[in-house]
């Protein structure tokens, strides 16, 4: 099985299983087993969904090349026109939070922070989303590309993410590869082999490669050893970016989650989506943040009054909202029956709410 992006496009365009499938000309079942990987979609149906969706083939197959940070380039689109980075200090005196962003993250947080919202949202370029509370900001600084200073405490800063790829199918591949390291399995041939190979030559040097490099006289033999473990710890450094949420508090205290399997998006969305809840509660505003990063098993709940901010793997936010959506999209004729969910999201705002992926 190959994962595509049929759903991903399906649901951000508001539509249903069924819908998706009367507009490609088929049944429900033969457009589940294509959304799903388990049969290939013929050509001339991709071309009809790609149509439809007002995107690409590729685009929809999830093979089109990897989004990568635009530098001096106008014409990229915004959210991978690299900014330069952001330096959040906090009133509580805990460690700066500094993020490389996009030109699309500089407009928004620069919005934010003159707004009354209780929480402000940055995306950076290494797959992090992160949640920061408004009022435990003292101070905060924006740099742009023309700078090498980040703000002014720049030689005790630390970047939260090591590495520019804002690609989030890059790391779910990143999230596979961990995987199978840590579990064994096989989890990376739901992957084009081609793309598993690159990101790995991004993320982590082979033995193969170190033995290139020492020939090459790059490492010296008797350093050899040192490289290799400062490679590593920079390679789990980096996968443990696709697999945890990190939590500081007013205090200065940080937490670092790794979740097992739980809906990211449901976690942060009560914090920064004006439409939440979507019907029967009148507070707005959630007492706490409930992550339930081991299902039944372990649940932690924050207080969102004492945080300075909260992160999460944006490739899981948005395979979250995905499901999130889809689970409240109903066919008409299902609307009416015994079965159906208490919650139907309404169309414009699921639109309003989709990626520009072009």
């Amino acid at each position: 099985m190959t994962i595509n992006r049929l759903k991903h496009f399906r649901v951000m365009n508001a539509e249903t299983q069924t819908q998706a499938a009367k507009a490609a000309g088929v049944t429900q079942p033969t457009y589940q087993r294509w959304e799903t990987g388990k049969t290939e979609i013929p050509k001339s149906h991709l071309a009809k969904l790609a149509k439809h969706f007002k995107t690409t083939e590729l685009e929809l197959l999830g093979r089109h090349p990897p989004k990568k940070a635009a530098f001096y380039d106008d014409e990229a689109p915004l959210d991978l026109q690299y900014y330069g980075e952001c330096a959040v200090h906090f009133v509580g005196g805990g460690e700066p939070l500094v993020l490389s962003i996009s030109e699309e993250a500089h407009a928004q947080a620069y919005e934010e922070l003159q707004s009354d919202k209780r929480f402000i949202v940055m995306k950076d370029l290494g797959n992090r989303t992160v949640a920061i509370r408004h009022k435990a900001i003292s101070e905060l600084y924006f740099s742009s590309e023309a700078y090498d200073t980040y703000g002014p405490d720049h030689a005790y800063y630390k970047l939260a993410t090591p590495i520019q790829m804002p690609d989030t199918r890059d790391w779910a591949i990143v999230e596979a590869i961990r995987d199978e390291e840590i579990g064994g399995g096989d989890h990376t041939s739901d992957f084009a082999k081609a793309d598993v190979e690159r990101v790995q030559r991004q993320i982590m040097i082979t033995d193969e490669q170190f033995d290139e490099l020492v020939a090459e006289g790059a490492i010296k033999p008797e350093n050899l050893a040192i490289e290799k473990a400062a490679r590593a710890a920079e390679t789990d450094e980096i996968m443990a970016l696709a697999h945890t949420v990190t939590v500081q508090f007013s205090t200065g205290k940080r937490r670092e989650i790794a979740y097992v399997d739980c809906n990211l998006f449901e976690c942060i969305e009560p914090l920064i989506d004006i439409h939440y809840p979507y019907g029967g509660n009148d507070n707005d505003e959630p007492n706490m943040i409930r992550l339930p990063y081991e299902g039944y098993h372990r649940t932690v709940f924050f207080n969102p009054d004492v945080l300075d901010y909260i992160s999460f793997p944006t490739h899981k936010i948005e395979e979250g909202e995905v499901e999130s959506y889809d689970d409240g999209l109903i066919d008409g004729d299902e609307a009416n029956s015994d079965d159906a969910m208490v919650i139907k999201l309404p169309k414009t705002k699921k639109r309003g709410r989709g990626r520009n992926e072009n």
